[in-house]
């Protein structure tokens, strides 16, 4: 009798920790996704950043030969 209700709690315990694994398995991908969507917007903005200082420079450039041609 007392080994069989040894036997259920521990039981109830496993089948418990079996749940919560399966949770926190969830919770990993779920992350593990919204990390890899973070950091693909990362490198789009990265490539839009040196986009955006090429232009920058190039402005910066065309107005300085503008400004020597034209002194």
């Amino acid at each position: 009798m007392m080994q069989d209700l040894q036997l259920q709690h521990l039981q109830q315990k496993i089948e418990k920790l079996l749940r919560v694994q399966d949770e926190l398995r969830e919770q990993n991908r779920t992350m593990r996704a919204a990390e890899a969507a973070w950091q693909a917007e990362r490198s789009k903005l990265t490539q839009q950043n040196e986009i955006a200082r090429r232009k920058v420079n190039e402005m910066i450039n065309r107005l300085q030969t503008l400004e020597r041609n034209s002194g």
